[in-house]
């Protein structure tokens, strides 16, 4: 299996998806969710994605596809050579002071229903609104 970091909007807002429909509620994630401290949020879709679980894709043939929960496990020291933030900027931009505040609680109760809280040097980054507007 070849990972590689995300190349288009597509992937990463599959990643976010396909994480918050149940990857993000597994036992072996839920144990790391306090470790991750940069935060991708998309307002139409009102979900969060950390930026280690959703800025990379495995590669097969030309189509790419999510990380399962295994896969993400078993890659995980790969996954730190591979540096999505380049990318994720290209798409978001940091969270002003007011909305890190209301993100925060926000992802605050999120990662609550998991028994977690966000880490203390969290930063959150928003879907840029002229993608969306």
């Amino acid at each position: 299996m070849q990972v590689r970091t995300v190349r288009t909007l597509q992937e990463v807002l599959h990643n976010i998806l396909h994480f918050n429909g149940g990857v993000g509620s597994d036992s072996q994630i839920a144990v790391r969710l306090a470790l991750f401290r940069h935060w991708y949020f998309v307002p139409l879709l009102g979900m969060f994605g950390p930026e280690k679980f959703i800025g990379h894709v495995k590669q097969a043939g030309e189509a790419s596809f999510p990380l399962t929960v295994q896969e993400y496990m078993e890659q995980t020291d790969i996954l730190d050579n591979f540096d999505p933030k380049p990318t994720l900027r290209e798409w978001f931009r940091p969270a002003t002071e007011e909305e890190q505040f209301r993100l925060r609680l926000e992802l605050s109760y999120v990662l609550g229903k998991q028994g977690r809280e966000p880490n203390e040097s969290v930063t959150i980054y928003v879907l840029k609104e002229s993608l969306y507007s």
